[in-house]
Formats: structure tokens, C-alpha cells, sequence
């Protein structure tokens, strides 16, 4: 009987250190792929960014094209310094994601 139990005692301590390695196999998978889902949210806010971003530049690219031909002060235009605002706040958050990106 003694060989038996032995046996079973083996058995059972092989089996929980495999168990206690899928365990933290797991652990880390699960944080792995919550660390891959948000950095796939930031890179798609981050796209977002980008595109108000350019299509920012591109309005102000517009106005300023219509004041030269208007002849008139582009510095002195309230359109102009409402986009460059908005240009500047876009940039700010396009940092902030890349940032928030660079520590996970």
C-alpha cells in the first residue's frame, strides 16, 4: 500500500503544479489582451484626432486662401484664430493619447 500512496502522492503534486501554472498562464493572457484592447481604443481615438486634426488644417488652408485673394489681414481674422485654437486643443489631446499609449 505504501508504493500505491506514494504514487498518488506524485501524481497529485504533479498535477497541482501543472494546474497552478495554466493558472498563472492565464493571469497573464487575460492581462495581456486587456493591455491589446486598450491600446487598440487609443490608437482608434487617436485616428479620430488625426482626422479632425486634418480637417482643421484643411478649413484654415481655406480661409486663408480666400482672404489672399480678398487682400485682407489673415492675422486679424476671428476665423483664423477660432481654428488655430481648435488646432491647438486637438494637439494637446493627440499628445495626451500618445502619452497614455507609450506607458502601457
Amino acid at each position: 500500500m505504501g508504493y500505491w500512496e506514494e504514487v498518488r502522492d506524485v501524481l497529485k503534486k504533479g498535477y497541482d503544479i501543472a494546474l497552478d501554472e495554466m493558472k498563472s498562464g492565464a493571469e497573464t493572457v487575460i492581462s495581456t489582451s486587456k493591455k491589446g484592447v486598450t491600446y487598440a481604443q487609443y490608437k482608434k481615438d487617436l485616428f479620430f484626432e488625426h482626422r479632425k486634426l486634418h480637417e482643421l488644417l484643411a478649413d484654415l488652408g481655406d480661409i486663408t486662401h480666400d482672404l489672399y485673394k480678398e487682400k485682407k489681414d489673415i492675422y486679424a481674422d476671428d476665423r483664423i484664430k477660432e481654428i488655430i485654437s481648435k488646432v491647438i486643443e486637438v494637439e494637446a489631446d493627440c499628445q495626451k493619447i500618445e502619452k497614455e499609449m507609450e506607458s502601457l
